[in-house]
């Protein structure tokens, strides 16, 4: 049996103990997060030769239960495009953005942001990729709890050592940015879906990403809005010279976004181009997708898939 003395040494050792061994796991631990960011860092400062494009899918096929999404689809972003993709509702435009952003793995092809096949990234790796991407959903995707600079502050909690005060920095930067620093107290349900769109914004731009998803972003927005959300997306990736990729199957927000259009259609990307050029497309399904038209194949497609089930 121990002595009271002795059990009193026997507790203290083994709490020294523990506080060393934890001190020691949590060295280890930021000494290979430094070295892994520190080597993201380096491959993202200098992009390798042997692919200079910000984003690049190949042969891409995605299939969600009987229902073919993707189907070899294939498509490159430069550094620096704001690339829109348009299509109908249900088409597959949000499943790149997933693809991209690595939720969601592809039945077959590749995917890769600058040199990093994100299809083949570890968990841990393709986490810190991440950083370098931000992300705008469609409903903005706020967290009813959080006040506006805690939700935009989020992404900086979450993965970075930077101190409250060096947060609260950037945040109050990125919230001037969108013209929302006046509203960083106030909760989502106190915004309205204009204002809700912005924070997202700033909450994407946080990390200073190199790449930006963007899905839907005038979803849901009467015109004059959608137009000012507009005008902040363009002034934002000039501001920030981020690469962007923008989904939405509306038209002035399309043109007024984009310096690339590509239009995705029965899985694949069937005209790519700069503004002028796609509005002058010869391709039947484009022509008819621009003016609306009842009359063309988008339709009769339809109707002949419906009559084959």
């Amino acid at each position: 049996m121990l002595s009271g003395i002795d059990r009193e040494r026997w507790r203290r050792w083994g709490w020294h103990r523990h506080n060393f061994e934890r001190r020691h796991r949590h060295h280890h631990r930021d000494r290979r997060r430094y070295a892994l960011q520190h080597r993201l860092h380096n491959v993202f400062s200098h992009v390798n030769a042997a692919n200079s494009h910000m984003v690049e899918l190949r042969d891409v096929h995605m299939q969600f239960e009987e229902k073919t999404v993707l189907d070899g689809l294939s498509l490159k972003v430069q550094p620096k495009d704001r690339l829109v993709v348009m299509g109908q509702t249900g088409s597959g435009k949000s499943t790149i953005l997933r693809l991209i952003l690595g939720t969601l793995h592809p039945n077959s092809g590749s995917i890769f942001f600058k040199q990093f096949e994100i299809t083949r990234l570890r968990r841990r790796k393709l986490q810190q990729v991440r950083q370098h991407i931000g992300m705008v959903y469609q409903y903005s995707a706020l967290l009813s709890s959080r006040n506006v600079r805690d939700n935009v502050a989020l992404p900086l909690e979450e993965v970075t050592d930077k101190s409250r005060q060096e947060i609260d920095e950037i945040v109050d930067q990125k919230l001037e940015l969108v013209g929302m620093q006046d509203a960083k107290e106030l909760l989502p349900s106190e915004l309205s879906g204009g204002m809700r769109k912005r924070v997202s914004l700033a909450r994407a731009l946080v990390l200073e990403p190199q790449l930006v998803l963007l899905d839907e972003p005038s979803a849901g927005l009467d015109p004059v809005i959608a137009s000012v959300i507009d005008e902040l997306i363009i002034s934002l990736s000039e501001k920030s010279r981020v690469t962007s990729i923008t989904v939405t199957h509306e038209m002035g927000s399309a043109f007024h976004i984009g310096t690339r259009m590509a239009m995705l259609y029965q899985g694949k990307i069937i005209e790519d181009a700069e503004p002028e050029q796609f509005k002058k497309s010869t391709n039947p399904v484009v022509a008819q997708f621009l003016s609306g038209s009842t009359e063309g194949p988008i339709l009769k497609d339809s109707q002949d898939a419906i009559a084959k089930k």
